[in-house]
């Protein structure tokens, strides 16, 4: 495998020069097809280039350690628009697959835990650090988390163990494609190196802290419900078998989450995001102290 980064600026006379048609759109980026079998990712209009760059850096490392990720082919302009090139991956996420076949719960949910340790279980090296990339979205959330809240994270924050193995930061059902390869994990803009119980936190949020939206029917929101939940203990019980986890470090990491949780805007999220946060600070007496 050559120099990750070298990829970084290279660009392939062989690539077809315009973009095809277009497979998704997100806040920062929108991704096109580049071929029959890779994908380019294009930094939305106005986005600084420099999102691009930190992607570009945090895509090459994550493929230089051989992980189930997209491969990274390097970087493209298209109009000026700064892009990422990466292996096409084809296939259902496997939340669309828990979705279609909710029987398979415990057998989608171990195999979403082995892909997860092994990602826990990987040398951070040359990551961005992880603690360094809450703390800075606590800081962004100073607003609306208001002085106490603030300072009660950030001393908790000063508790955790630094850690240095691969976190995804974003790590949930939909965010793995299972293609004829096998399952794939993307989206790995927000990975870092820091303590594995920090990647698992987040991902226990993401699995169970997100409200059910209202449009479904109550008998079909019991069912999802359910269903998270039975996922989310079959989940954390085999990671547990195939990795060890300090009880202690993962419950610190549940104020953080949620305070870091808060950078990101969600505004239908942000009233029942307070309530679990006081509720975790008052759980631990950090008020005052």
């Amino acid at each position: 495998m050559s120099d990750p980064e070298e990829r970084i600026g290279n660009e392939s006379a062989a690539r077809p020069r315009a973009p095809g048609p277009r497979l998704g759109i997100g806040r920062t980026a929108e991704v096109f097809t580049w071929g029959d079998a890779e994908i380019i990712k294009l930094l939305r209009p106005g986005s600084p280039e420099r999102w691009g760059e930190l992607e570009a850096a945090i895509a090459a490392r994550v493929d230089a350690t051989g992980l189930a990720a997209p491969h990274f082919l390097g970087v493209e302009r298209v109009d000026g628009r700064y892009g990422l090139v990466f292996e096409r991956v084809t296939g259902p996420s496997m939340l669309d697959r828990l979705t279609r076949r909710p029987w398979r719960v415990d057998r989608l949910a171990r195999g979403f835990a082995a892909l997860h340790t092994r990602i826990n279980e990987t040398d951070g090296a040359g990551l961005p650090s992880h603690v360094a990339n809450v703390r800075a979205a606590i800081e962004r959330a100073a607003e609306p988390l208001g002085a106490m809240r603030l300072d009660a994270a950030l001393r908790r924050l000063d508790k955790v163990a630094a850690g240095s193995v691969v976190c995804h930061g974003d790590m949930h059902p939909g965010n793995v494609i299972l293609s004829s390869k096998g399952p794939i994990v993307i989206d790995w803009l927000t990975a870092g190196a820091g303590p594995a119980e920090a990647d698992v936190a987040r991902t226990l949020f993401l699995l169970l802290g997100s409200d059910i939206p209202t449009v479904y029917p109550p008998i079909q929101r019991a069912l999802i419900s359910g269903i998270r939940r039975r996922f989310t203990g079959t989940y954390l019980r085999h990671y547990r078998r195939l990795r060890s986890v300090d009880a202690h470090q993962l419950y610190l990491w549940r104020l953080l989450v949620l305070a870091a949780r808060m950078s990101e805007g969600i505004e239908a999220e942000r009233a029942s995001l307070l309530v679990r946060i006081d509720a975790e600070v008052d759980r631990a007496g950090t008020w005052s102290r």
